[in-house]
């Protein structure tokens, strides 16, 4: 017998030491009170009459001190988890990996989901294992374990959930000799021979959103355009209510007959105005998959901007920046500078004595002791290549003519444009406590003004700065985030964890949604939807006929949980029956 928690001595002591202060708190005599009365005559008439006592008179102390013994043997058991013992540990190593794709989440013909399902095959082959357990998901990789220890294994097994993760390398563990993989084979993997394949899939009926965006209008006029497709993966027609809506308006309710089989798409128009954030959400009957019932989009460059613009002759980038209705521009002179608490700030041919707090676009900037030391001047710097970064998305560097350039050096810039000579043109700085753009000229400087590659530059630069935007992901896994990201907050506001890698970031999104981006003082989002044809239709598998399936039934409970239920249950009884005399 081995102890999931602890060492074997220790376990039997805590049992013994359970049920010897249970027996002495039962046979302990407590003093009884001591009352006065006239006279013992009529107390003792009574106490020398003799009386036959019941069978269950003479045993019902008896009965008591076992249910309190027995409660505390249970809850005793329910700590120390005892298991028989499973061999030497030289048997092997055993792994066991859980498919937490989100396919697995579906309900199955008898009412548990294939993911509990699939939990509870992980337990049997925990329980009948010899030697020490890993337990791994496709999405967290090795999650507990190689151990002996089946409470850790069990403890691990109760906080997993599906993630997705299709696109994770399948899970290893040095020296496993047993390695089984439980899926529904929803995704398609190249599995080793050596693994032994559990199969919970179960065909269901599901209607999902596949497909799901939102994009401005190209001509700049109006509020754009959103797109959605519906699948209906059912045998039979289903009637699907189609939701979109955007902030709190809806924008379209509409009920849709669909065939088995059948997907539909449909094009929603939106009007000037109204936030980025847009959902679209389905109803229909005998629908096993909720995670794909939801699906969310952002509309690039449709939230508000507040610029603050700091310059002395601010007429040409102030009449640059009407043109965009969602920019709220202020112009101050240098001199009457405060730092704002919001929105981005544009230097123009200044900067102040500490950098900036909140995201900045530097117009030719000045030398300044925290911004660096200034590079010689070039005349008439020709753009020599434009590197992959948003700032610079879209611009012809062969239209772009810069008569005047006096870059700057520093370490902490990440030069995105030179010149032919290598002189720097534009820089971005991309840390947490600090997000600029650098411009080492001035309009005035170049041929900008007049290029159509102008206006592109200047509202790439505010929106990497005010509005960065990192897609909705279809596809479940790690995202790259900027550097500078300092915290990722959940759909309802809660932190998630950010892993720091040089000048990138990267974080697993746990939930379909819109999450939120703080990045150097500015807020962006980055989003996921889990509808796919590969996830959400469930009435297909790429697994073989070959592979053992995992019987349906109910996902149910540790014995141990069990065990503290029937100690309530014997005291909640014991106390009934005390009430009323029955027992002692």
């Amino acid at each position: 017998m081995s102890f999931g928690a602890m060492a074997s001595w220790q376990a039997l002591l805590i049992l013994a030491a359970a049920a010897g202060a249970a027996a002495w708190l039962f046979l302990m005599k407590v003093r009884p009170p001591r009352v006065q009365v006239p006279s013992l005559l009529l107390w003792q008439r009574v106490l020398d009459r003799a009386r036959e006592l019941t069978w269950w008179e003479r045993v019902r102390r008896a009965v008591s001190l076992a249910a309190t013994v027995l409660v505390a043997l249970l809850l005793g058991l329910a700590v120390t988890r005892p298991e028989p013992r499973r061999g030497p540990a030289s048997q092997g190593r055993t792994l066991i990996v859980i498919d937490s794709s989100w396919s697995m989440a579906a309900r199955t013909s008898t009412g548990e989901t294939r993911w509990q399902r699939a939990v509870r095959q992980a337990r049997t082959l925990t329980s009948s294992a010899n030697g020490d357990v890993a337990v791994a998901t496709t999405a967290d990789g090795l999650v507990e374990g190689p151990t002996a220890d089946t409470a850790l294994i069990e403890t691990a097994l109760d906080r997993v959930s599906p993630a997705g993760g299709e696109a994770v390398a399948f899970p290893h563990v040095p020296g496993a000799d047993h390695v089984h993989f439980i899926t529904d084979g929803a995704v398609a993997r190249a599995i080793d021979d050596k693994v032994e394949v559990h199969s919970v899939f179960d065909a269901a009926q599901n209607a999902a959103i596949i497909a799901f965006g939102a994009r401005p209008s190209p001509t700049g006029a109006g509020g754009g355009e959103a797109f959605v497709q519906v699948a209906n993966y059912a045998d039979q027609p289903k009637q699907v209510r189609l939701i979109v809506s955007r902030g709190a308006a809806v924008l379209s309710d509409q009920r849709v007959d669909m065939a088995a089989g059948e997907a539909i798409s449909q094009i929603v128009p939106l009007e000037e105005g109204g936030g980025a954030r847009l959902l679209a959400r389905i109803e229909a009957a005998d629908d096993a998959l909720t995670e794909d019932n939801e699906a969310v989009a952002w509309l690039e460059g449709r939230d508000e901007i507040n610029v603050t613009l700091v310059s002395d002759d601010p007429t040409a980038l102030q009449q640059l920046f009407s043109h965009d209705p969602s920019l709220r521009v202020t112009a101050v002179k240098p001199a009457a500078y405060v730092a704002p608490a919001s929105g981005v700030v544009v230097f123009d041919r200044w900067v102040p004595a500490d950098p900036p707090a909140r995201p900045s676009l530097l117009v030719a900037p000045p030398a300044a002791p925290w911004l660096g030391q200034p590079g010689e001047i070039e005349r008439s710097a020709r753009w020599s290549a434009t590197g992959p970064h948003p700032v610079l998305a879209g611009v012809d560097p062969l239209t772009v003519d810069v008569k005047r350039v006096r870059g700057i050096e520093a370490n902490d810039f990440t030069v995105i444009a030179r010149s032919e000579k290598g002189t720097p043109l534009i820089a971005v700085i991309d840390k947490p406590d600090r997000r600029s753009v650098i411009w080492s000229f001035a309009p005035a400087d170049t041929n900008l003004a007049n290029a159509p590659g102008f206006p592109i530059l200047a509202g790439d630069a505010i929106d990497w700065l005010g509005r960065p935007s990192y897609g909705v992901k279809q596809r479940p896994g790690a995202v790259r985030l900027p550097g500078s990201t300092s915290r990722v907050l959940t759909p309802d506001g809660k932190p998630i964890p950010v892993t720091h890698a040089g000048d990138t970031a990267a974080v697993r999104l746990p939930a379909p949604g819109l999450y939120l981006v703080d990045a150097g003082g500015s807020r962006g989002v980055v989003g996921m939807n889990v509808g796919d044809p590969e996830v959400s239709n469930l009435s297909r598998s790429a697994l073989k006929n070959d592979v053992a399936v995992v019987a349906s039934g109910s996902a149910g409970w540790s014995w141990w949980l069990w065990a503290v239920v029937i100690a309530f249950l014997l005291i909640s009884l014991e106390w009934w029956t005390w009430q009323r005399r029955v027992t002692v």
